[in-house]
């Protein structure tokens, strides 16, 4: 099949070849519908950039990029953890913000960057492909993705929710309250999908009064476990939240009620934010080692740039950090 070029692209769209030259990049000056009108064009038509060629012209950019959709609180420590394996290797770092994937692709496409790490849930499987057939470098962190030029760098979430489970089981713990995270998220989904095939193992099932939707959020956890207590459902014996954010808003509410953290209910995170050790009374969390994610997806990807090897799937194990909000039943 012969390969379509940019060429093909600009006589189907009726336009000079800079015109999509610069609607493919983000740059020049052209008006928003023409800019997505080729955009669309040359995905249907299947086009994909000869980076090679392009390279001849510009070399590297010695910069790699961070595609994401937020760097609130945590995510503060991926970054600086990147930068510094970024600066380490010779490389720059830029960070990119979008709330969709398809601007995300269109930036790719311009290749503003050498490669790229990818935290970002708005892009769908169709970009993902596109970005295989570019045959552009890829380090995901939120998703299993495995090719020639794509990694995946990712916390174990499904072996951390059943960690989770089994801790609070052996201390005796039967009737658990859940703060689930972000269903669409790879870790919140699977550490979700690990706590509960463990409880249903053990023939101790979680029913749905005691799961609740709290987005990985500390103030939606706070308004949730109030909404729960007042209910008059039989309290848990402990709880499980699938972040600390969340579990510092839980422990507030369950103040506020009157019950104590750890000698009435325990309660369990996950994460190990620095906040963590702080608290009163100080949170056994799950540490999921960010900062090592972080140093780990920077060298998969310098190592897919230059060409020095192939991509794979790296899994990430937690680890109980064991404080004060947890005791045996």
């Amino acid at each position: 099949m012969k390969r379509v070029t940019i060429k093909d692209v600009a006589r189907e769209a009726g336009v000079s070849i800079t015109t999509v030259s610069h609607a493919l990049s983000g740059q020049g000056v052209l008006k928003q519908e023409t800019r997505d009108r080729i955009v669309e064009l040359a995905k249907s038509m299947q086009y994909i950039p000869d980076w090679n060629g392009q390279n001849l012209k510009s070399a590297r950019t010695g910069l790699l990029g961070f595609f994401t959709s937020s760097i609130s609180g945590y995510y503060g420590v991926l970054v600086d953890a990147m930068y510094g394996e970024c600066k380490a290797r010779g490389y720059g770092m830029e960070i990119f913000i979008f709330d969709d994937g398809e601007n995300l692709l269109k930036l790719l496409m311009g290749k503003r960057v050498d490669g790229a790490v990818i935290l970002h849930s708005g892009l769908i499987e169709e970009q993902e492909r596109h970005l295989q057939d570019m045959e552009f470098p890829v380090v995901y962190l939120d998703r299993e993705s495995r090719g020639i030029h794509t990694s995946s760098v990712l916390f174990d979430s499904y072996e951390s929710g059943r960690m989770a489970a089994e801790y609070l089981y052996a201390l005796g713990h039967r009737r658990i309250l859940v703060l689930k995270g972000v269903d669409f998220t790879y870790d919140g989904r699977m550490r979700q999908i690990g706590f509960e095939d463990f409880m249903r193992e053990k023939n101790r099932p979680l029913g749905q009064e005691y799961i609740l939707n709290c987005r990985f959020d500390r103030r939606i956890a706070y308004r949730e476990t109030k909404a729960f207590l007042q209910k008059g459902l039989p309290l848990p014996d402990a709880v499980f939240a699938s972040n600390d954010d969340s579990a510092f808003g839980c422990i507030t509410a369950l103040r506020e009620e009157g019950h104590s953290v750890p000698e009435d209910i325990s309660v369990l995170g996950c994460d190990d934010v620095e906040l963590s050790q702080w608290y009163a009374p100080a949170l056994t969390t799950i540490r999921t080692h960010i900062r090592e994610q972080g140093i780990l997806a920077m060298q998969e990807l310098a190592g897919l740039v230059q060409g020095t090897k192939e991509g794979e799937i790296h899994r990430i194990a937690g680890e109980i950090i064991e404080r004060c909000s947890c005791r045996r039943k």
